[in-house]
């Protein structure tokens, strides 16, 4: 294993793997420090409940592995007894409904990062597809200001331009994206504008770069070094400081599989929304526990040692520390 990469804090914006040992241990095995993992995507309040109840139970049976973070000290907790912090996060937030003081209690529950919309429209504003993006509303802006009061990070990447747009205007705290790939590389319209990563970089935002090889310039012919030089154009666009890793690491779900049927379709059910429950996905980063390999790539393309330990996880800590206070 790479030496930086070994000594390094190494944080990954986003995972919504098949939760079991099994990742965990590939987790561990890929020197992987941090994560945050999507543990509500269309979930109604009792049902986001219940997942949270399942992670407890996941925490409490591989505590050998991994521990739920709250803090940054957490994270560097989990470096020190060499396991894995877990951020519980949604890529939505139907599961608070229409009940703000909701969020202060998911949030000491330890989900600490939520995606404002997932693909359609929410009672906060416009998902990327759908046909006619309004923008935050009125009860949006609420949301983002209690998520702020009760240290949630707020997460863009599935959320429509004029809703994005307003949110970095608006929010007191940066939002962020935390598992998107840049549309200067690729025109398709789950990416996003360089003026919208220059914005969210500009307003102290972080930018976690996916993997999703159908959104990546080569398709699904794309490579480990294109990931890298994808993250150069980036931090090009928003600063060394402000980009990191968001896999978006799918690891032990099927393509076709009911789950990724269920993610692709508006509300889990209605209409078809993207063709990717089924259709073919590379991801070049290849397997968790492989993750090493991208420390590598850096060097190829050289990086140098700071921008290295930035990247795959000192950057992500000091975002985090300034949306959670600690």
């Amino acid at each position: 294993m790479n030496s930086i990469y070994r000594d390094s804090i190494v944080f990954d914006g986003l995972n919504i793997c098949n939760w079991s040992r099994e990742i965990f241990q590939e987790w561990n095995a890929g020197g992987i420090t941090g994560v945050s993992a999507t543990c509500g995507l269309w979930e109604n309040f009792r049902e986001s409940i219940g997942k949270v109840i399942e992670w407890k139970g996941l925490f409490e049976r591989n505590n050998d592995l991994i521990l739920q973070a709250y803090s940054t000290e957490d994270i560097r907790r989990a470096k020190r007894e060499g396991k894995t912090a877990v951020v519980l996060s949604w890529q939505n937030t139907s599961g608070i409904e229409d009940r703000m003081d909701f969020l202060q209690i998911f949030s000491e529950l330890g989900v600490k990062i939520m995606q404002l919309t997932y693909n359609t429209q929410n009672y906060s504003g416009a998902g990327y597809s759908e046909t006619r993006d309004g923008g935050l509303t009125g009860f949006g802006r609420e949301v983002v200001d209690e998520m702020a009061r009760v240290g949630i990070v707020c997460d863009l990447s599935h959320v429509g331009a004029q809703t994005s747009a307003d949110t970095i205007e608006y929010a007191k705290k940066p939002p962020c994206f935390t598992h998107i790939l840049p549309a200067g590389m690729k025109n398709i319209g789950r990416n996003k504008s360089d003026e919208l990563i220059r914005a969210v970089g500009a307003r102290g935002g972080m930018i976690g770069l996916s993997q999703f090889g159908p959104f990546m310039q080569k398709g699904n012919d794309s490579t480990i070094d294109d990931y890298v030089a994808a993250l150069d154009y980036v931090i090009d666009l928003a600063g060394e400081d402000n980009v990191g890793v968001g896999s978006d690491a799918s690891q032990g779900h099927g393509r076709p599989s009911t789950f990724m049927e269920w993610c692709n379709h508006d509300k889990g059910y209605a209409r078809q929304l993207t063709p990717f429950g089924h259709e073919k996905v590379v991801k070049p980063l290849g397997p968790l526990k492989d993750r090493p390999a991208l420390a590598d790539a850096m060097q190829r393309s050289g990086w140098s040692d700071e921008r290295m330990r930035k990247v795959l996880g000192e950057n992500w800590m000091a975002y985090l520390q300034r949306v959670w206070g600690k």
